[in-house]
């Protein structure tokens, strides 16, 4: 699989104590989460891949 552990496709978003990318647990789905993709560059790529996917379905009012 490459660089990553799942499926590119596998992504997981309903459990906030697991990166959604590579299941590894975190300390929390905050902080922690910002951690993981700090340490992980697999990780790192796959979240700025999303961020980049999603950032023109979100409208610019929204500042979260």
């Amino acid at each position: 699989m490459g660089d990553y552990e799942r499926d590119p496709e596998d992504v997981d978003w309903d459990d906030p104590d697991a990166c959604p990318f590579c299941g590894a647990s975190l300390r929390d789905g905050g902080a922690g989460f910002i951690e993981h993709v700090e340490e992980n560059p697999a990780c790192r790529r796959r979240f700025e891949e999303w961020r980049e996917n999603v950032a023109g379905d979100v409208g610019p009012e929204w500042l979260g």
